[in-house]
């Protein structure tokens, strides 16, 4: 019969356990019972080196200043959790009515840890992809060992996360490397349960809809990521199945997308339905005629293809030139070359590819998984294309490329010294040649926002107006409470001869207040903020102004300026001013 010591090692010799167990120790003193160390497997190390070495990335590239925090990131959350909604009207622009939800957990962080501590945590989380790619790669590659195949899917993965959009994003608050682990959860997913997707419905239904709801709650969070939705559910179409189990699997993935979505987004789509009769407020408003909102659909147009042409090769077009993508320099080839190698195999093996589509031949060892990724990939990217072509929002896929470079060389390339040498020399052309986007970081201070606002007389009765396009919404949580804020002109509000529902809401506000009345703008927006003013008719006094700064505004040329104002006299028939 079998000793209970006996059974401890052959259960952590036993193959696929998570622990490798060095079993005789170098030394035992005589008398003393031998003490068992584990050691973590590369599968459980990545898990804990991911997140401290992402969190000390971050540390390195200095505190998050981006726009979008600067505008609506920090302060969206704010006015949730206290309430303001209606108290200030959009001081984050078209923004001022995006979900929050994402944002409450950073805005908690600021208010509880020092800047650096901030971002080690934002790195941490956003350094849990690693571990994920690494667990869907492995399903992907082969190699002559066990820790070969494991060696090279954490090289794969590595190389996935060292991107340029995912390096310029750790410890920031776009959120697109922090909604990317649910994103990746999901395709693994169902990459790990090919098996149980063809077998009993019970089961192939739990992982469709598992992998839908993820999805769907990372679509209710940021709206964007619905291409990747998409994506996901029709790459059930390219799965070696009958018909009707893919169709029933699509359906599936469906109805746990429709669930996740309701359960992150479905408050905040009732919010905006009931509030302004649109749930995707200001959006698509041509379709729902929202009087608080222009006719219009309020997308950002500025990077979609204009031509043919840019349609067909778009990643070399941002190649060649970024703006075609993106509003800041950067670098990266995985896409370009992803692409280019994909139109190779295209036109070299398009009958390999029909025979292979019908049978699921060829595909080597994990096929289906391959199919299903390929599909997800080729729709997320098209509905990308469609509706946004804005490079941030393609992250996902970035940190993919990777893998579909090593997999189409594999087909390219059929032996296998080869493919490690033109694999090899792709991975460091990535890396030698990689320049991240700058979005705007500062030094870290002692305070994340590091702003003390002006001494205010009336702090209760103080109406606040803010001019200018430049973000300035993340200064209003250090003003005390009851300062009321009015976004008067920005992307989204303005005098105009067709005002919207905003607009004449804050001219009846303005022409009510009784209190004290500032302005808020940047410098270099003077001649536009006096505009403004005076089609509200009120007046800046030269010398009622002082100039403002935080920590978060360290980079720009302009100062912000904060102004007193007053309503202009009015002048009655026989030619007298009166107030």
């Amino acid at each position: 019969m079998m000793s209970g010591a006996e059974r401890i090692k052959n259960y952590f010799r036993a193959p696929g356990t998570c622990w490798s167990v060095p079993m005789e120790p170098f030394f035992v003193p005589r008398g003393y019972a031998r003490v068992i160390m584990p050691t973590p497997s590369l599968d459980w190390l990545l898990w804990i080196v991911g997140p401290i070495a992402f969190g000390l990335l971050a540390l390195a590239l200095g505190q998050d200043a981006n726009w979008d925090l600067r505008n609506y990131h920090y302060y969206n959350a704010y006015a949730f959790l206290h309430g303001r909604l209606d108290y200030d009207v959009a001081p984050a622009q078209v923004a001022n009515f995006y979900n929050p939800l994402m944002h409450v957990p950073f805005y908690h962080l600021v208010n509880a840890l020092p800047p650096r501590g901030v971002a080690f945590v934002l790195g941490a989380v956003q350094g849990l992809n690693l571990p994920l790619l690494y667990l869907i790669i492995k399903r992907m590659v082969t190699a002559t060992t066990p820790w070969r195949a494991k060696f090279l899917a954490a090289s794969i993965a590595l190389l996935g996360i060292l991107s340029a959009g995912n390096i310029s994003e750790l410890g920031t608050t776009f959120g697109d490397n922090v909604l990317s682990l649910l994103i990746l959860l999901a395709l693994w997913l169902v990459v790990a349960n090919q098996p149980t997707l063809g077998g009993r419905w019970p089961a192939a239904a739990a992982i469709a809809l598992a992998a839908g709801m993820l999805v769907g709650m990372a679509t209710g969070l940021k709206q964007p990521v619905a291409v990747y939705a998409l994506g996901l559910g029709l790459g059930f179409c390219g799965l070696p199945l009958s018909g009707r189990r893919r169709l029933a699997l699509v359906v599936a993935f469906g109805i746990g997308g429709l669930a996740g979505l309701a359960g992150a987004d479905g408050f905040w789509l009732y919010t905006m339905w009931t509030r302004f009769g649109n749930p995707l407020f200001p959006y698509f408003n041509q379709l729902f005629h929202s009087p608080m909102a222009s006719v219009a659909d309020y997308r950002d147009l500025r990077f979609l293809p204009h031509n043919l042409r840019e349609w067909l090769f778009f990643p070399v077009a941002f190649l060649v030139d970024f703006r075609h993508t993106a509003e800041v320099f950067f670098r990266d080839l995985r896409l370009p070359l992803l692409y280019c190698l994909g139109l190779i195999l295209l036109l070299s093996r398009i009958p390999w590819i029909f025979k292979a589509a019908e049978s699921g031949a060829g595909l080597g060892e994990g096929g289906a998984a391959r199919r299903y990724l390929l599909l997800a990939g080729i729709v997320s990217y098209l509905a990308w294309l469609k509706m946004f072509a804005i490079y941030r929002y393609l992250l996902t896929l970035e940190m993919l490329a990777p893998l579909g470079i090593w997999l189409l060389l594999t087909h390219l390339v059929r032996d296998r010294r080869r493919v490690a040498f033109f694999a090899g020399t792709c991975g460091i052309l990535l890396v030698v040649t990689l320049v991240p986007p700058d979005w705007g970081r500062v030094a870290f201070g002692d305070n994340y926002i590091g702003f003390t606002p002006p001494v205010l007389a009336d702090p209760d009765h103080t109406l606040v107006l803010m001019t200018g396009v430049e973000p300035t919404a993340y200064l209003i949580p250090s003003f005390p409470p009851l300062v009321r804020f009015l976004r008067i002109q920005g992307y989204f509000t303005g005098p105009s001869s067709t005002p919207n529902g905003f607009d004449r809401r804050m001219q009846g506000v303005i022409a009510a207040h009784q209190g004290p009345m500032y302005v808020l703008y940047q410098s270099g927006e003077q001649p536009t903020t006096l505009s403004v003013l005076y089609d509200y008719g009120l007046t800046m006094p030269a010398d009622g102004c002082q100039a403002i700064s935080s920590n978060m505004d360290a980079q720009s040329k302009y100062p912000l300026n904060f102004c007193r104002v007053s309503k202009a006299p009015q002048v009655n028939a026989e030619g007298k001013s009166r107030p």
